[in-house]
């Protein structure tokens, strides 16, 4: 009983933070405090307790260390050299490379049962063995990096983990995505509008590409997208040539009116970042997958490369759409 309280509460909750405070029902806002109240004390103690260095199916440690700057205080936190970093690093791109490779049979899952309804889909991802292959990739990945952690501050790993985690949370939660506020919807970018988004890498169909998660852009004029990190370096422009990461009717580079889906989702923010990061449609994406990073565009290896990224290493970019303008 106390469980399907609390989930129908971070509904209410989530509906409130996505419909825009003062539009949504009073009826709702008048059974969120009833439920939090029929949920006792239980949904903060909850959150205090979670921590996502202990979640076997999370993996969190290699998007934290995917920004130089957590790398950097990574390297001063545990007095480890610039070889020790490097095997972390190794480590988790490891991980990346792994959890590529389950997303892309999970992939397969889905093409060979593209005719069912997507519940009968999501049953058999939940049959696979999806989710036992991605905690064993996040098990092996916290041994690596607790055997190259000096001993003593082995203690202070789970810790550093869990705040990390939660800036990342807190970032997600209220930093613009967008170049510009949507304050003035009416807005004109003449360049096209920029996103900061999660990229991760992917095996595509020829050897210089991109995904982007809505069908139409694949399906029709493959149009080109401009990407930097937003740490700096080269930009590139390659084509969208396949679906993905995690969706397929997500094109949250549009405003609200012309989104496919998840409407309810901010401009500029995949609806993969806010499962991943805020639980958002129970941290799932529209197949019943768990989302294990926030990614919003995928590239192929050589792509990474020219953007001055090593194989399976993820990073926050910019992407240019250059033919959307309002």
């Amino acid at each position: 009983m106390r469980s399907c309280v609390l989930r129908a509460a971070r509904w209410c909750l989530s509906s409130l933070r996505y419909k825009g405070g003062w539009l949504a029902p009073l009826g709702l806002l008048a059974l969120v405090p009833v439920l939090i109240l029929l949920a006792g004390d239980h949904v903060a103690v909850e959150a205090e307790d979670y921590s996502v260095y202990s979640d076997p199916k999370k993996p969190a440690i290699a998007v934290i260390l995917s920004e130089k700057q957590n790398i950097d205080r990574f390297e001063e936190h545990f007095g480890l050299s610039d070889g020790q970093v490097d095997d972390v690093l190794a480590a988790t791109h490891l991980e990346n490379r792994v959890l590529a490779q389950e997303f892309g049979e999970s992939e397969r899952v889905l093409a060979a049962n593209k005719d069912l309804p997507k519940k009968e889909i999501a049953k058999k991802i939940a049959a696979s063995d999806f989710d036992e292959k991605v905690a064993a990739a996040v098990a092996r990945t916290k041994r690596r990096i607790e055997a190259i952690v000096p001993k003593d501050q082995r203690s202070d790993l789970e810790g550093w983990v869990d705040e990390h985690w939660d800036q990342e949370v807190q970032a997600a939660s209220t930093e613009d995505f967008t170049a510009s506020s949507e304050t003035n919807t009416t807005s004109y970018h003449s360049d096209g509008i920029l996103c900061k988004v999660f990229a991760t890498q992917y095996r595509g169909n020829t050897r210089y590409e991109v995904a982007l998660p809505h069908r139409n852009l694949k399906f029709s004029s493959q149009p080109r997208v401009h990407i930097r990190r937003v740490s700096g370096g080269p930009r590139v422009g390659p084509k969208v040539k396949e679906v993905g990461p995690w969706n397929t009717y997500d094109n949250y580079w549009m405003r609200k009116k012309y989104r496919t889906k998840f409407k309810r989702v901010p401009r500029c923010k995949p609806e993969a970042q806010l499962a991943y990061y805020q639980g958002f449609n129970e941290g799932k994406d529209e197949f019943g997958r768990e989302v294990l990073n926030p990614a919003g565009v995928d590239v192929t290896p050589a792509v990474a490369r020219d953007m001055g990224l090593k194989k399976y290493q993820n990073a926050w970019v910019y992407v240019r759409f250059r033919w959307v303008h309002r």
